[in-house]
C-alpha cells in the first residue's frame, strides 16, 4: 500500500490514514506509514504464497490508489504489475485502469455487468417471469406501484415498539424514503433499510458509507465489489447507481474498517438468503442477538 501510495509521488495525508488503519486491523504496530519501505511486485508475489492473502493484497492497494481521490497512469500500472506478478485475476483492476484514463462509461458497464444484483434478476425472471422483473426495475424510474404491498408495509407500523418491523417502519418514514410498491424501491432491495435498522447506522453520508462497509462484512459473495463502489460513490463523486449522490470525500477508514468488521461478526447474508418477514413482530434485540450483529459503538 505505501508502494502504491508514492507511485505519483509522496503519500497523502488520507493515504497514510488507510495504511494506518489497516495496520490496526491486522494488530501492527505503525508508528508512521511513511517510514514503510517500498516493495516490488517480484518481492511482494515471493513473500506471499497464499491467493486468498495475495487478492487482499492486491485488493488493498486499489482501495489505496482511490484515496486521494484520483486515479493516476501511475498508480494504474503499478496496480497492473502487482496483478500481473501476483497472478490474481481481480476484475477491479481493469477498473483503475478505466478511472486513469476518464472512461467512466465503461466503468460503469463493467460494474453494472458484474452487479450483486444480477443474480436476483436471473433468478426472479426464472422464478416470476418478466413481470417479476418489472416488479424490481419498474420502481427505480418511479412506476410498478402495487397498493396491496404498500399496505403490508403500513401495517408495520401498528407492531409494538421495539420490534423489528415497527423499527424499519419509523426508518423508512422518518427518513421519506418510501416503502416497496409506492414506486421507489422494490421488495427485493428492502434488506439495505433492514440493514441501517439492524447495524444502527444513519442515512447520513457517513451512515451510508458505514452501512455499505457493514454489508461488505456480512456478504459471502464479492464483499470487495461493496467496498469499491461505495468508494467510488462516497469519495470519488461517481454516480454508481440510480440512488447514487456522487459525494466526493466521504470514505473515512477510521469509520469503513470498524463497519467492515463488524460486519463480518453477523452470521447470515441479509442480502441473499435471509427472509424478514417471520421476523417482523419479534423485539429487534432479539434479532440482532441471533445474527450476531456487535453492539454499534458511539465513536462509530
Amino acid at each position: 500500500m505505501a508502494t502504491c501510495a508514492r507511485a505519483d509521488g509522496s503519500m497523502t495525508p488520507s493515504e497514510a490514514s488507510l495504511i494506518t488503519a489497516a495496520a490496526k486491523v491486522l494488530g501492527a504496530t505503525l508508528d508512521d506509514p511513511h517510514a514503510l519501505e517500498s516493495i516490488s511486485p517480484v518481492a511482494l508475489s515471493a513473500g506471499l504464497k497464499d491467493v486468498g492473502q495475495r487478492t487482499l493484497a492486491l485488493q488493498a492497494m486499489i482501495l489505496l490508489t482511490l484515496m486521494d481521490g484520483e486515479v493516476s497512469d501511475a498508480e494504474a500500472a503499478l496496480i497492473s504489475a502487482f496483478a500481473t506478478a501476483l497472478d490474481i485475476d481481480e476484475p477491479r483492476v481493469a477498473n483503475v485502469t478505466q478511472l486513469s484514463r476518464g472512461r467512466i462509461k465503461t466503468l460503469w458497464l463493467d460494474l453494472a455487468r458484474r452487479s450483486f444484483a444480477r443474480p436476483i434478476f436471473e433468478r426472479t425472471l426464472k422464478e416470476k417471469g418478466p413481470a417479476g422483473v418489472w416488479k424490481i426495475v419498474g420502481p427505480m424510474i418511479g412506476l410498478a406501484k402495487d397498493p396491496a404491498l404498500v399496505d403490508r408495509f403500513v401495517a408495520l407500523g401498528q407492531l409494538p415498539e421495539g420490534t423489528l418491523g415497527y423499527a424499519y417502519f419509523r426508518f423508512v418514514v422518518d427518513h421519506e424514503l418510501g416503502f416497496p410498491g409506492e414506486g421507489l424501491v422494490a421488495e427485493e432491495g428492502m434488506w439495505h433499510d433492514l440493514t441501517h435498522v439492524l447495524s444502527g447506522y444513519d442515512t447520513s453520508p457517513h451512515g451510508e458509507v458505514s452501512v455499505v462497509s457493514f454489508i461488505a462484512g456480512y456478504v459471502r459473495e464479492d464483499p470487495f465489489f461493496w467496498l469499491f463502489t461505495i468508494a467510488l460513490q462516497f469519495h470519488l463523486g461517481i454516480r454508481v447507481s440510480p440512488y447514487s449522490p456522487g459525494m466526493r470525500g466521504f470514505f473515512d477508514p477510521a469509520i469503513v474498517l470498524p463497519a467492515f468488521e463488524r460486519g463480518l461478526s453477523v452470521t447470515r447474508d441479509l442480502s441473499r438468503d435471509w427472509d424478514p418477514w417471520p421476523h417482523m413482530a419479534r423485539r429487534l434485540e432479539d434479532v440482532r442477538r441471533e445474527l450476531h450483529v456487535p453492539p454499534l459503538l458511539r465513536e462509530e
